[in-house]
């Protein structure tokens, strides 16, 4: 193999799955999945001040700007909801090299943070767009999926079946959160060596997971 992950180990034929030395089915049963972004970025689990002030800060990093709103409001509600994501981490990247320009620093998380935490709002707002849906605000004092799950359905979800449906949700999240290197991995890696932002780099693997 041509790398090797810090991150993931996979064995397939023995159905072991590890994030950070982590076994998959701990971390699912007994973690959120902001728990797990942090595990992901950090190396380790956070302590309980740590998982505090990680949750504020996804949620303080969350607001959509009105330029991609503007982006998503803009294409026809028979548009294909890949094509709207594609187009709108082309406009993060836009605000993005305005703000820093060219000094990337490859230590700084922020950046993937905030892409982390924007992601479910985009595509809320994406989903109800092509639904001619109203779109919904956030909701900061809920846990990642549980306002995801609110941004995409709104009033029309069941809130008293939110905490196991977000439960679902956070391992769903779990599972899926580091791929090792598939087809859009190793696009954004690509992009990436060149030196491009990370939400242009982001562009290029939604690009790819759109193929079938």
């Amino acid at each position: 193999t041509s790398w090797s992950s810090a991150i993931t180990f996979i064995d397939g034929d023995e159905g072991i799955l590890k994030y950070r030395g982590h076994d998959i089915a701990d971390l699912a049963e007994g973690n959120n999945f902001n728990d797990v972004i942090y595990l992901l970025l950090y190396g380790e689990l956070p302590n309980s001040e740590q998982q505090r002030n990680f949750f504020f800060k996804i949620g303080e990093l969350s607001k959509v700007s009105e330029q991609v709103v503007n982006v998503i409001k803009a294409f026809p509600k028979t548009a294909h909801p890949m094509s709207i994501l594609i187009a709108c981490f082309a406009s993060l990247s836009a605000l993005y090299h305005e703000k820093h320009g060219n000094n990337i620093n490859s230590e700084d998380l922020n950046f993937g943070i905030s892409a982390i935490a924007q992601v479910p709002a985009i595509i809320a707002m994406i989903y109800r767009h092509v639904n001619n849906q109203e779109f919904t605000r956030t909701d900061n004092k809920l846990s990642y999926s549980e306002n995801f799950l609110r941004m995409m359905f709104g009033n029309a979800f069941d809130s008293n079946k939110s905490t196991l449906f977000a439960r679902a949700l956070d391992k769903i999240f779990t599972l899926h959160a580091d791929h090792e290197q598939n087809a859009s991995t190793t696009a954004v890696r690509l992009v990436g060596s060149a030196g491009s932002n990370l939400l242009a780099s982001l562009s290029a693997g939604v690009a790819t997971l759109w193929g079938p």
